[in-house]
């Protein structure tokens, strides 16, 4: 009886409908009705509205004095949902709200009917009408869009690949939503393999992929509503092993302990073996062999000098093999200079160096020139049998200032000899070319040697280059690289402090303790002095 009653209503309204689109010909009836006819005070608008949510669309009538007569009717886009305070439509989630108006301190129902829509849908979005019957109908559009999160519709591929080194890999993404999500894609605690932290592209391609494309990568989909959608494919890349050696030459002494690694990247992993020469090392009481992700080491303990040669590190998989060579050594590493390039004087200045030796170091071979010209690679290839002392003379202890050649490009060679140097420190002789400083705490071994070489008689504000080697007993290291150094034009004036007012009674005892401190001193230079004269004679 019920549903009668509803579809008898609705035919009544569309015919109320159909009514108010015939043109009327009597112009002067319908100018004087509309002075009668309420207006909205609603005004049309656009409601985004994410999608489970509940939405309010407004109509309110002002107040007249025939508002009442009118009847109000919302429709969806075509579709008759309510007339008054009927509702025709029977979607449950609809319902109508009657408006409320204030007259003094009482609230009353007047004839506005706001329309409510909870749980909203996809399927909801559409225009909303609220219309007044009347013969010109009258009438405010509402526009309802429903906004959906994100979604990911399909990648691929779905969630592993594997190809082989020097293969394209393609990954691509599609996602829904309202609005449009935009797609991006990212790598798990990395960047992309173009360097940049994240694509905005459905597609992305990687050409000639190798171990730096492995990962975990992300498809993510964003619209700004709700939570962005992601999901993750690992991508793999399979491939022969690969070595890195951290250093190609390892210093060391005898007695010392001493650690060679590689770092080796392969998939699928590969099987390490290392060698000494060409007999491969098995593990023993001296030799043990460590791996920590893709660093791998061969640990020797208690050096000897037929533990020093070349090591080779070789891994193996089913797609290849590599191998890398390194060579454990004695002889001091490069020396390196730390000295400042330009000198506080201008006819002398204090050059410094530094090297790494296990053994103590016998002497030092410093080579130094005026620069007029730059030094090309040839002039220094030409040059290099200065840098090369021959075994038979290696030892021989010479001058300390002696000249190569006879015309501007002379290198000037002094040779340093760490045994005199150490006996006249001991001794406190004086040195007037060299001084030498050791940073061994007492009782402590350090393997880092540091000189300081004062070189005179040079040119004012002149350009020089230095090249210098070390010899232990094992050998000479290689030449260093060329350090370039330059005189000042005037000597720098250092400003004294001023100096504290002594009394009488302070002077007299610091003169007291000075001599007390020369005459202990004195005694224990005789002392050092006949010590080492009995030394060398043991010797």
């Amino acid at each position: 009886m019920w549903s009668i009653k509803i579809f008898t209503f609705a035919i009544i309204l569309q015919g109320c409908v159909m009514i108010s689109d015939f043109e009327s010909t009597n112009e002067d009836y319908t100018d004087v009705n509309d002075k009668y006819i309420p207006n909205f005070v609603t005004i049309g608008q656009k409601y985004s509205i994410p999608i489970g949510s509940t939405v309010v669309l407004p109509c309110k009538l002002n107040q007249s004095e025939f508002h009442n007569n009118f009847v109000l009717a919302w429709k969806k886009d075509e579709a008759v949902v309510s007339a008054g305070h009927m509702k025709v439509s029977m979607n449950p989630r609809i319902k109508l709200i009657p408006g409320q108006s204030r007259k003094g301190g009482t609230v009353d129902l007047d004839n506005s009917y706001n329309l409510e829509i909870r749980d909203v849908r996809t399927s909801d979005t559409g225009k909303y009408i609220c219309q007044l019957s009347s013969m010109n109908p009258r009438e405010v559009i509402h526009t309802l869009v429903v906004l959906v999160p994100p979604k990911i519709t399909f990648m691929t591929p779905a969630a592993r690949m594997e190809v082989a080194k020097g293969s394209t890999v393609y990954l691509e993404c599609h996602g829904d939503g309202n609005p449009a999500p935009t797609i991006s894609w990212s790598r798990k605690n990395d960047v992309m393999p173009n360097g940049e932290s994240s694509n905005e592209k459905e597609i992305i391609e990687i050409r000639n992929a190798d171990r730096t494309a492995i990962g975990m990568y992300k498809c993510s989909a964003d619209n700004h509503v709700g939570t962005p959608d992601t999901r993750e494919v690992e991508v793999s890349v399979i491939y022969p092993p690969e070595i890195e050696l951290e250093r190609r030459m390892v210093h060391t002494g005898i007695g010392f302990e001493v650690q060679l690694i590689c770092v080796i990247h392969a998939e699928p992993p590969a099987n390490i073996h290392w060698f000494f020469g060409t007999a491969q090392l098995a593990t023993t009481e001296r030799h043990s062999q460590q791996n920590h992700g893709s660093r791998y080491s061969l640990h020797i303990r208690n050096v000897t000098i037929y533990d020093l040669g070349n090591y080779t590190c070789q891994a193996t998989n089913k797609l290849g093999r590599d191998r890398k060579v390194m060579t454990l050594t004695g002889i001091p590493a490069v020396c390196v200079f730390d000295s400042a390039p330009l000198g506080n004087n201008r006819d002398h200045y204090n050059i410094s160096w530094g090297t790494l030796s296990y053994s103590n170091v016998l002497e030092y071979r410093l080579f130094y020139r005026i620069q007029y010209t730059t030094t090309t690679e040839e002039e220094t290839h030409e040059h290099q049998h200065l840098f090369q002392p021959s075994h038979q003379n290696s030892r021989k202890r010479l001058p300390y200032y002696t000249k190569q050649y006879q015309n501007q490009d002379t290198w000037i060679n002094v040779i340093l000899d760490e045994k005199d140097l150490l006996k006249n420190r001991e001794l406190g002789l004086p040195n007037s070319h060299y001084r030498m400083f050791h940073h061994q705490n007492p009782g402590e071994f350090n393997p880092r040697h540091h000189i300081s070489v004062l070189l005179r008689n040079l040119t004012p504000a002149s350009n020089y280059e230095a090249r210098v080697q070390a010899r232990n007993m094992h050998g000479w290291n290689e030449m260093s690289p060329v350090f370039h150094f330059s005189t000042r034009a005037e000597d720098v004036e250092v400003e004294l402090s001023a100096q504290p007012a002594i009394s009488k009674n302070a002077d007299a005892e610091t003169t007291s303790r000075g001599t007390k401190l020369s005459i202990f001193y004195s005694y224990i230079i005789t002392f050092l002095y006949f010590v080492s004269i009995i030394i060398e004679n043991m010797l």
